[in-house]
């Protein structure tokens, strides 16, 4: 079922594609009123062929990219194309056929009916779905959900690495497209800027087809890469959130745990250096005043990731209401 009352953008990027994702726009262009393929310089020649195939089609628009910009780059360029021709929901789905169209319409619900920014798939909301993810993958996918959770803020979301997303127009506009990631990381990049405009997302059930599929991912080459990125946005996000857009009790919490943590380092290497060269063992006083400040700072720890995990979503939750 289309929404005649809303015009929806679909955008498919496209490395090592091929028959799959023929048969995806296909599907795609039941629930889409436009429909855009970024092949990125894909060695099948993707592009052209689903040029040929929908040459009379004004739904379907093939875009080349000059060099493979990866996944994140050719994936806004297409959403920065959809913008341009005033489609009121984007859609991006994959290419490799992991994705079924037909879950578009129950993907966008909500976002007709301005009720959340954006949207996004859930392959972990049932125990069926997830036993049909390959074993590798799904630990993987695990890691990488907590590290993502961690440094875009999105504890609400049980699979943010998941590539079935959506946006209104009006959320997709406040992101920052130009400072998402062009590679692998996109996926993350792009929750780490939406946190930081408040982006509300629900989510959709669903289950991947997991088959064939080639993959340019190499993991052992990126995540170093990814761990590296998810630090950095991790600390920007505290940066921004508790102490420059904001200041509130988890920045208390944040501020009070890296000032005793201090205090901390400094009577252990001093209780190290006495009984190093002087021979002297930490007094009792000493000894329980470590003690303490550990607790203290443990707790302030939890504390503060108990408000990240649990007050982060409901603000966002509150702020996105209040411009609808």
């Amino acid at each position: 079922m289309k929404n005649n009352k809303v015009k929806v953008g679909c955008v498919v990027p496209c490395y090592k594609g091929g028959k799959k994702t023929i048969n995806v726009i296909k599907s795609a262009l039941k629930y889409t009123d436009l429909l855009v393929l970024v092949d990125d310089r894909c060695p099948y020649n993707t592009g052209e062929r689903v040029a040929r195939l929908f040459a009379n089609s004004k739904k379907v628009k093939v875009l080349y990219n000059q060099k493979n910009l990866g996944v994140g780059g050719a994936t806004i360029r297409g959403m920065k194309y959809l913008l341009k021709n005033d489609s009121a929901i984007i859609v991006k789905v994959d290419a490799d056929g992991q994705i079924d169209p037909q879950l578009i319409p129950k993907l966008i619900e909500p976002l007709i009916r301005s009720e959340f920014d954006g949207a996004k798939g859930n392959r972990f909301s049932s125990l069926d779905h997830v036993l049909t993810m390959p074993f590798l993958r799904l630990i993987g996918n695990l890691f990488l959900s907590f590290l993502n959770k961690l440094s875009s803020g999105y504890w609400e979301l049980f699979d943010p690495t998941n590539g079935f997303i959506a946006f209104t127009e009006t959320g997709l506009l406040k992101v920052r497209l130009d400072k998402v990631d062009n590679r692998y990381f996109f996926e993350s990049d792009l929750l780490f800027q939406c946190s930081l405009q408040n982006i509300c997302f629900t989510q959709l059930p669903m289950k991947s087809n997991y088959s064939d599929e080639e993959s340019s991912l190499k993991p052992l080459v990126e995540i170093f890469r990814f761990s590296k990125n998810h630090l950095r946005n991790f600390l920007k996000r505290i940066i921004y959130q508790y102490f420059l857009l904001d200041f509130n009790i988890g920045s208390l919490e944040l501020l009070s745990s890296s000032i005793l943590s201090l205090v901390l380092a400094i009577l252990i290497i001093k209780t190290y250096l006495n009984g190093t060269f002087n021979n002297q063992l930490a007094t009792p006083g000493e000894a329980n005043l470590i003690t303490l400040l550990a607790i203290i700072i443990s707790q302030l720890v939890i504390g503060f990731l108990y408000y990240d995990s649990t007050q982060q979503p409901l603000i966002r939750r509150l702020k996105s209401r209040r411009n609808y």
